[in-house]
């Protein structure tokens, strides 16, 4: 006769909570990036190559989503002894693919943070340190594939022939998550110092900070997830520890794109409650953005010291254009305020704050 308890472990199971986590996180990052594109395209008629990748990061991380779900169904967050041979192999295989995808879309979400940064912040410094960064961070991540394709767990489940030949799963994991730990703290901080320096009302510059450093939140579950992951690897129930780490880092990856996408919204917020985050006065204009904002012209009336720690909003509509804290380097924004006129060829004035 089996154990009192074995017909409670036989059909106890995380995959409810596995399903909910996936499915509600994906739907509410999917909405984000949707809003996103439907901001940068239809309200200021730009589109740039942060949201490039974000839109593909987003496709890796519902595909994350989905191969998480597909686990769970073949037995991910039960208890392995009772997962049948054939499930056990499918979940295996779909854990390989689903570590894959979410590694790529973690690089691809961190490389958008970093050209949206180069796109507000016209300092030299941040332009070389995103520059350089995203350099690092895409050598990482293809080395980042290689290495994780090649550890032992999962891939000798269904390649016994790499017996021998893979790398030792647990270093290879904890390096990987302290890596996208590390990066990302690096990623978050940049845009700290600029935002503290702008020349504008400690309410607005604390709502700015406060959207930029929501990425910090993502760190947090980036350690509870690495928490789980020795439990995850040393245990005789690898379908059932493994869960915790499995749900962790769809919450995760896509709240780092949630996070990649809320500063980029200000435009859509302040078209359906124009007061809410106003920096500054409005000027009753109502002229949309034109691809020219992303090729602002040259002069020499502004050395590259202004430029260096400056950061330039566009003035002529509030409602539009505050989310563009940016130009090219060199430029020399108008510091008229009493003019708000716009040319038919769609130049606005600016001002530098």
């Amino acid at each position: 006769m089996a154990p009192p308890d074995e017909g409670a472990f036989r059909h106890e199971s995380q995959a409810t909570l596995i399903n909910s986590l996936a499915i509600i996180f994906a739907s509410l990052s999917t909405i984000a990036v949707f809003l996103r594109l439907y901001t940068r395209l239809r309200i200021l008629n730009v589109f740039g190559a942060d949201d490039v990748m974000i839109a593909l990061a987003q496709v890796l991380a519902i595909a994350t989503s989905v191969t998480t779900v597909l686990e769970a169904k073949y037995g991910l967050g039960r208890h392995t002894k009772f997962v049948p041979a054939g499930d056990a192999l499918k979940q295996l295989k779909l854990l390989y693919a689903n570590i894959m995808i979410y590694n790529a879309s973690q690089i691809l979400t961190k490389v958008s943070f970093l050209i949206l940064y180069r796109r507000l912040f016209p300092s030299v410094r941040i332009q070389k340190v995103c520059f350089w960064l995203m350099i690092c961070i895409a050598f990482w991540g293809i080395t980042q594939e290689f290495i994780v394709g090649f550890s032992c767990t999962p891939l000798t489940s269904f390649l016994p022939s790499m017996e021998g030949k893979c790398i030792y799963t647990l270093p290879v994991w904890y390096l990987t998550s302290c890596m996208n730990i590390v990066t990302d703290f690096v990623v978050f901080l940049i845009p700290v110092i600029p935002v503290l320096k702008l020349h504008m009302g400690s309410k607005q510059k604390g709502m700015l900070l406060g959207l930029f450093c929501l990425g910090f939140f993502t760190c947090i579950m980036s350690l509870v997830r690495l928490s789980t992951l020795h439990k995850g690897i040393n245990t005789q129930d690898p379908f059932w520890d493994n869960a915790p780490a499995a749900y962790w880092s769809v919450v995760e990856l896509n709240c780092g794109i949630i996070c990649a996408c809320l500063p980029t919204l200000r435009p859509l917020i302040q078209k359906i409650t124009p007061h809410l985050l106003s920096t500054g006065p409005r000027t009753g204009t109502n002229t949309n953005f034109s691809n020219e904002l992303d090729r602002f012209p040259k002069h020499d009336t502004q050395t590259n010291k202004d430029v260096e720690h400056g950061i330039f909003v566009q003035k002529d509509l509030e409602v539009h254009s505050t989310t563009e804290l940016r130009t090219s380097l060199g430029y020399a924004p108008s510091l008229d305020s009493t003019s708000n006129k716009t040319t038919p060829e769609g130049q606005q004035v600016r001002q530098a704050i």
